[in-house]
C-alpha cells in the first residue's frame, strides 16, 4: 500500500529551504584603494568614502560571512532556448535554436541593525550610474555611467543543499549587477517581524556544477 513515508524515502525530495547565497563584487568599485573611482564629486573625500569605511570589507571584497545567512529567499535560475521558425520548407515548421536566454534573478534580503547589506548594494548601484549628490547635480556628473567591465564584473552563487550539508547544485550568475532595488516598508503596525527588501539582479550567463561537496557555513 502506498504511504507518503514510503514515497520520501524513495523519491528523497529536496527541500527548498536548504540553501545559501554568495555574491563576489566588482574589485574596481570595492577596492579600498580606489576610493576615486567612485562618483567624481570635488567633494568626494567628504561625502562618498564613509560609505566604504562603514562597510567592513576584506582585502578580497568578501561580504559572504554575513551575506550568506541573510538572503532568505530566492530561486535557482532557468534558461531558455532561443528559436526561429523555418518556413521556407513544405509541412510543418521547423524550429532553429540559435541563442540561450536568461531571465533577472531576484534576491530576498533580511537587513540587518546596521544596514550592512543595503549599503552593498546602494554602494554598488551609485558606481554604475552616478546620481546626484547634496551639492546638486552637476557637481556630483550625474548621469555618467561606468564601464561595463567595471560594473559587470559580480558574480552571484546559489548553492541548493541537502539535509547532509552537501550542495546538491551549485549555479553561478556571471557578469551579474543590481539593477533595482526595493522600497522598504515603514510602519508602525508589523512589530513582530523585521526589514527585508529585494534585489533584482541581471547576469550574461549562468553555470552550474553538480559536482557534491560539503559546506560549511
Amino acid at each position: 500500500m502506498f504511504s507518503i513515508s514510503t514515497f520520501a524515502a524513495l523519491v528523497k525530495p529536496v527541500r527548498p529551504n536548504l540553501f545559501f547565497v554568495e555574491i563576489s563584487l566588482p574589485p574596481k568599485i570595492f577596492n579600498n584603494q580606489n576610493r576615486q573611482y567612485i562618483r567624481g564629486s570635488a567633494n568626494i573625500n567628504n561625502i562618498n568614502q564613509s560609505w566604504f569605511t562603514e562597510l567592513p570589507l576584506s582585502e578580497t571584497n568578501d561580504v559572504n560571512p554575513r551575506f550568506r545567512c541573510r538572503c532568505e529567499a530566492t530561486e535557482l535560475p532557468g534558461r531558455t532556448i532561443a528559436t526561429s521558425d523555418d518556413t521556407t520548407a513544405f509541412g510543418p515548421n521547423a524550429k532553429f535554436a540559435y541563442d540561450h536566454t536568461y531571465s533577472d534573478h531576484n534576491l530576498q534580503i533580511i537587513a540587518s541593525e546596521d544596514m550592512y547589506e543595503r549599503r552593498v548594494f546602494e554602494v554598488w548601484m551609485d558606481n554604475i550610474v552616478n546620481g546626484p549628490d547634496e551639492y546638486g547635480a552637476a557637481a556630483s556628473k550625474s548621469g555618467l555611467i561606468r564601464y561595463y567591465d567595471d560594473y559587470a564584473a559580480g558574480e552571484v552563487r546559489i548553492h541548493q543543499m541537502n539535509e547532509q550539508g552537501v550542495t546538491l547544485a551549485k549555479y553561478t550568475l556571471m557578469n551579474a549587477y543590481p539593477i533595482a532595488l526595493s522600497p522598504m516598508n515603514l510602519t508602525w503596525e508589523e512589530q513582530n517581524t523585521y526589514q527585508r527588501f529585494s534585489v533584482t539582479m541581471t547576469y550574461r550567463y549562468h553555470i552550474v556544477n553538480f559536482n557534491n561537496s560539503t559546506n560549511t557555513i
